[in-house]
């Protein structure tokens, strides 16, 4: 081997032996880096797992993170950690409440609860009876139609709106419903309902609507208010309704204005409600009562909300709605006195009521249900969390199911079993005086 060879090999194991520890060098930089490169892969991790583990996982350390800040009772927010993708808060729409049955005022004459026990969830809020009113919305402001409870909020300055009387697929309300001092929905049934009078008191009692149209010296019985027209039936329409009564072609409508017919259509149907008078409405052994009639007659129209608990026509606003859940301070519930069917009156649901204080005050409430942090109660459950916990020295029972829903200044409070609002036909709402 000639010595210029010997010289090549020896320059070759330097240059390898250097690259070597050049190379080792290079990655004890990268390791000793901070966050060089784990941040992307926990990224990455991050992304590839599921949004339902995210957010269970995200909710635990939030948890664990709550409870740390209240045991050193800390009041600045905690750092959002780098593995963690960042979620908008959703505050609440209302405060917590340690204990069920703690109240918190704020200071406006307002005081919201919150009762969690026996996997039972239920909010209520509660208005000073001296700064608020209350008072009933019909969605989109005719008997025909359903909005949520949020829009129907939305409308007006309200602190708090509840779902309120059951309703059919086109909004027709079930019950007796009277607003402004005008009837709006009658029912076949006698059953529970809240008076709201002009000074703001309330009265609650069960209600039956009776009403009768006077027509050449005879006394003619109204089938129902606001509502589809039966066989044989007659029905009065007024402008709560929609523009026209959507009835068919076989019977007769007579326009009514302060006691006067001003028109008269004989096997026309669907014909235009004026504002301030009447349609009445007649079906076959019923229209005979008006086969002389014609334009210029005199035609009474009388009407009234008969009860043996209170006077519910001196009411400025009625709501029928029921069973009864709480009179006087005592459990009194009324579901099978008044017919309720066994989706109302038996099982677990989630609910709504109204009721008023020993004081006057009003409340709203809801229990939420059919979900996995609430199952709902029953209507002897939810007496007895509204008396009990939350004060209510009278209350009935709302429209309930998916229809529950309970707002606070525009903010949804409970969380519906449908899993998003469901529009309903009517609401009652608090508002300040």
């Amino acid at each position: 081997m000639t010595i210029k060879k010997i010289v090549v090999i020896i320059f070759l194991g330097i240059f390898l032996l250097t690259s070597k520890s050049f190379a080792q060098s290079e990655s004890l930089q990268a390791v000793e880096e901070p966050f060089a490169d784990s941040v992307e892969k926990k990224s990455s991790v991050v992304n590839k797992t599921s949004a339902k583990n995210s957010k269970s996982s995200t909710k635990n350390r939030t948890n664990d993170r709550d409870k740390k800040r209240k045991s050193e009772k800390e009041t600045e927010k905690a750092p959002i950690p780098v593995d963690e993708p960042f979620q908008e808060p959703k505050p609440d729409p209302i405060p917590e409440i340690k204990k069920p049955s703690e109240n918190l005022e704020d200071g406006a004459g307002l005081e919201f609860l919150m009762y969690n026990a026996n996997g039972i969830q239920a909010f209520a809020v509660i208005a000073d009876h001296e700064r608020y009113k209350l008072r009933p919305i019909i969605a989109q402001h005719q008997i025909k139609g359903r909005s949520t409870v949020l829009q129907m909020a939305g409308e007006l300055n309200d602190i708090a709106t509840i779902n309120a009387g059951y309703f059919d697929a086109d909004g027709s309300l079930f019950g007796v419903t009277k607003v402004d001092g005008l009837i709006v929905s009658s029912d076949y049934f006698t059953r529970s309902a809240i008076g709201i009078n002009s000074d703001g008191s309330t009265i609650f009692g069960q209600v039956q609507y009776s009403g009768a149209v006077l027509y050449n010296g005879e006394t003619i019985f109204i089938s129902g208010v606001n509502c589809t027209r039966e066989e044989n039936s007659l029905v009065v329409y007024n402008e709560y309704y929609s523009p026209t009564t959507g009835t068919n072609n076989f019977g007769i409508e007579i326009i009514e204005q302060d006691g006067i017919i001003i028109e008269i259509h004989r096997h026309k149907g669907n014909n235009a409600i004026p504002k301030g008078g009447h349609v009445i409405s007649a079906h076959g052994s019923m229209a005979e009562n008006f086969v002389y009639a014609k334009v210029g007659d005199e035609i009474i129209f009388q009407e009234s909300i008969d009860s043996e608990d209170a006077d519910f026509n001196s009411a400025v606003h009625v709501l029928g709605a029921g069973p009864r859940l709480v009179r006087d301070g005592r459990i009194f519930v009324t579901a099978a006195d008044e017919k309720f069917p066994s989706d109302i009156s038996v099982g677990r649901a989630p609910r709504s009521a109204v009721g008023v204080t020993k004081y006057g005050d009003y409340i709203f409430a809801v229990v939420d249900g059919r979900q996995a942090h609430s199952k709902g109660c029953t209507l002897q459950e939810w007496a007895n969390i509204l008396l009990n916990n939350f004060g209510a020295f009278n209350a009935i029972n709302l429209d309930g199911g998916g229809s529950t829903e309970l707002t606070v200044k525009d903010k949804l409070v409970n969380s519906p079993s449908d899993g998003r609002e469901r529009a309903v036909g009517s609401a009652l709402t608090i508002l300040p005086k």
